[in-house]
């Protein structure tokens, strides 16, 4: 996969940031990009905890271990809200 400039990244982050602010306003505080993982983690990247921060639904003093709750938090929220339901007949 190629590497995103840095104006690339930054209209990512924007976009990624509007994309957040009209979902958080549909109901409980949900990230969709909590969906995404950072390379080579089993998390985010620090970006989706910036935004988090800005949107201030993460502490700005967030220790490594409340952003991890944060995220897991998140996803789960994501599947309850999103996820795949049964099939019905």
């Amino acid at each position: 996969m190629p590497r995103l400039n840095h104006g690339e990244r930054g209209l990512k982050r924007r976009l990624a940031a509007r994309a957040e602010q009209e979902i958080i306003t549909a109901g409980p505080p949900v990230m969709l990009s909590a969906l995404v993982n950072y390379l080579s983690a089993n998390d985010a990247g620090p970006g989706f905890y910036q935004l988090a921060k800005e949107l201030q639904l993460l502490p700005l003093s967030a220790s490594a271990d409340e952003k991890f709750g944060f995220w897991v938090e998140q996803v789960k929220r994501l599947y309850e809200r999103h996820g795949a339901r049964p099939a019905t007949a």
